[in-house]
């Protein structure tokens, strides 16, 4: 006979292009049969995500200095707290900063038109009129093939200014500065920014197209703008003289660790520490928001010059919104870690969902879960050191810092806990992929692997047994021996023996065995994994004279513990097979097929060994002579059912939602009648 085909590649190919196109392909295959409620376009895979702290984490907590001022702790005590070692010393307010504005992208330098503006290379300066043919709305330095050129904007249009001098002074410039009477420059980006102090275009060294922003000021008129930044100006005046003593001293490490050569010292965003001049106004002139406040600029005056030293040098004084509770070790020895009792930052939720993460990293296939490896300080054992994610085809193991950033967390210290996921383990992954796989025995006797090649799709058939004839029921767990593979647990109806099987892991056999002698009373064999808990092995059986149904515990090393009732009444079942986690609650459950009906029903498993309840999921399944469930076939998070049509061999996958319901089912194949498929 032609074997059978397991998958339609030209209709359904190896990857879904989108969830559009697949509902409208899966909707051609819609019937009535198991679909009782309407289900969720998205599979119900979610990671939930408990953290504490925002930041990093390293030095300072503002919130903990917050807490700390409010227990009445001045400054000088707050620094000592979170930068042990470090001593109070003094550099002058005075002192120029230049300060990169890493918003401004262009490589243009934008300023606003006003009166007392001149432009400024070294000690010599060219005065910029304000009108020209109209009034000057706008001047930028930019590059013209590696030189510097000053331009004004007047009625929307740029023009050479004409103006004695300015030619002469750029020539040669690598960088030229627009300085205002008043002390003030609007930088214009996306909005007309305001700073006190000069405003800087600057070639970089070595190249001849790449212009820089640059704001030079001095530390008592840039403090203020990071110090109301950084922290609310509303919170207690020695958390605030804290935070100004340590964004000045960062801001001083930054500049004494830049080589005489770096055209910077310090940089306007989080990279260094934030920075915002002095307000932000709109094209019309009209104040947007002010980046300075009375009690940060207060803060700034009273501990004016204050900085921490090591070793006589600026201490590179790190800090962060919260700790958690419990500060990270940095890379000096002040920047210590230890418990903080007095960061009260609230603790936070997100939720991720799985096509999140595969999303992120899709060399894992379909997420399946994920572990962390901690610093053991702190909440939940700590914080994450590196997180591993486990997907259909493989898993990636990244640090901490690299799990925060690529789903926006807080901080590193957190917890989580998967819903959805159907399996801790494969139970069918035959060859050691991770991903789910089909057992068949064909009319001739011989059993025949087909391999997955990916979502609902598999390989050409390989035969791995012959006379298999001469089994009767068979079933698939994962790891019953102890093997950590795939293994088949199979009844021989004339002698009763019960035999196992063990797979190698890479798609063979190791060698089989008798397990158990005098099995001739018993019907239906599902393997089960995790039913008792997680990591466990074990066989449900039915009882032919009586209906009960047993669980068997396997011990690890391939046999059986003593036998459980867990259920009675279960004559009247046709096919019982095992269903992974149905209802996305954590626990593995079973479906059933009544006999008389055809109607299909949900059992859910306690996740200690017990079934807790039953629901009908599904009528109409009278017309299908062969279920296999217990595995994410389609590769979506959640488990699925395989079925084949009685009448036509067809071979349809009817996925879960993850709660519990059917999504609409879809043929996968075809040519089947005939074959036993191996659950």
């Amino acid at each position: 006979m032609t074997p059978p085909v397991p998958s339609q590649p030209d209709r359904f190919g190896r990857r879904r292009p989108s969830r559009w196109l697949a509902a409208v392909m899966t909707a051609l295959f819609l019937v009535g049969l198991g679909a009782v409620n309407q289900p969720p376009a998205e599979a119900a895979v979610s990671i939930t995500v408990d953290g504490r702290g925002f930041g990093h984490g390293i030095g300072m907590s503002q919130y903990g200095a917050a807490g700390r001022a409010t227990a009445g702790q001045t400054y000088t005590q707050i620094l000592a707290a979170y930068y042990p070692g470090t001593t109070v010393g003094s550099l002058a307010d005075s002192q120029s900063i230049r300060v990169w504005i890493q918003g401004d992208t262009d490589r243009q330098t934008w300023v606003r038109g006003e009166s007392g503006l001149s432009v400024r290379v070294g000690t010599a300066s060219v005065a910029l009129p304000t009108t020209i043919g109209g009034t000057v709305a706008l001047w930028r330095l930019r590059l013209v093939s590696g030189a510097l050129v000053i331009e004004a904007s007047v009625n929307g249009t740029w023009r050479a200014p004409g103006v004695p001098g300015l030619s002469t002074l750029l020539n040669g410039a690598t960088a030229a500065e627009f300085v205002a009477g008043d002390g003030t420059v609007q930088l214009v980006t996306s909005t007309y920014r305001e700073y006190r102090g000069v405003v800087r275009a600057v070639r970089v060294p070595g190249s001849t197209t790449d212009l820089r922003t640059v704001v030079v000021s001095t530390y008592a008129n840039y403090l203020p703008s990071v110090v109301t930044s950084e922290m609310p100006a509303s919170w207690h005046i020695q958390a605030l003289r804290a935070q100004a003593v340590a964004a000045r001293t960062y801001a001083r490490f930054d500049q004494a660790s830049k080589a005489p050569s770096a055209w910077y010292d310090t940089c306007d965003t989080t990279s260094c520490q934030v920075f915002q001049g002095l307000a932000d106004y709109t094209a019309a002139g009209a104040l947007v928001r002010s980046y300075t406040h009375e009690r940060t600029t207060r803060a700034v005056a009273e501990t004016s010059g204050v900085v921490l030293l090591y070793g006589g040098s600026p201490a590179f004084t790190q800090f962060s919104a919260s700790n958690g509770g419990y500060s990270l070790q940095g890379s000096r020895p002040y920047l210590a870690a230890n418990p903080d009792p007095f960061d009260g930052y609230a603790p936070w939720r997100v939720t991720l969902t799985g096509a999140q993460i595969t999303a992120a990293y899709p060399s894992i296939g379909v997420f399946r879960g994920l572990t962390f490896a901690r610093d053991g300080r702190g909440a939940y054992g700590g914080r994450v050191t590196s997180a591993t994610l486990t997907g259909s085809q493989g898993s990636v193991t990244i640090t901490g810092a690299q799990f925060r950033s690529a789903f926006g967390l807080r901080s590193t210290l957190l917890t989580a806990s998967v819903s959805g996921v159907p399996l801790s383990l494969p139970q069918r992954d035959w060859n050691g992929d991770q991903q789910p796989d089909l057992v068949a025995r064909g009319p001739n006797g011989a059993l025949y692997t087909y391999l997955s090649s990916g979502p609902a799709t598999w390989h050409s058939r390989v035969a791995i047994g012959r006379g298999w004839q001469s089994m009767g029921v068979m079933t698939q767990v994962w790891n019953f021996s102890g093997t950590r593979t795939s293994e088949i647990i199979a009844i021989q109806p004339s002698t009763a023996q019960l035999f196992v099987y063990p797979g190698d892991g890479r798609g063979g056999w190791g060698t089989p065995r008798v397990m158990g002698r005098g099995w001739r009373g018993f019907d239906q064999f599902v393997g089960v994994q995790d039913w008792s808990g997680r990591g466990t092995a074990g066989l449900i059986v039915r009882q032919r004279s009586t209906g009960h149904l047993l669980y068997y515990a396997g011990n690890g090393s391939g046999g059986l513990t003593a036998g459980v009732r867990i259920g009675t009444g279960w004559n009247g079942m046709d096919m019982i097979l095992a269903a992974g986690d149905w209802d996305g609650d954590g626990n593995v459950d079973l479906l059933a097929r009544q006999a008389r009906t055809g109607d299909l029903y949900l059992y859910r498993g306690s996740g200690r060994g017990a079934i807790l309840s039953g629901s009908r999921i599904g009528n109409g399944w009278a017309s299908m002579d062969a279920l296999v469930g217990a595995a994410d076939w389609d590769q979506d998070g959640t488990v699925d059912v395989l079925a084949r049509e009685a009448g036509t061999g067809a071979l349809w996958l009817y996925p879960s939602d993850g709660a519990g319901n059917f999504r609409p089912r879809q043929q996968v194949g075809h040519g089947w009648t005939g074959f036993d498929l191996v659950r």
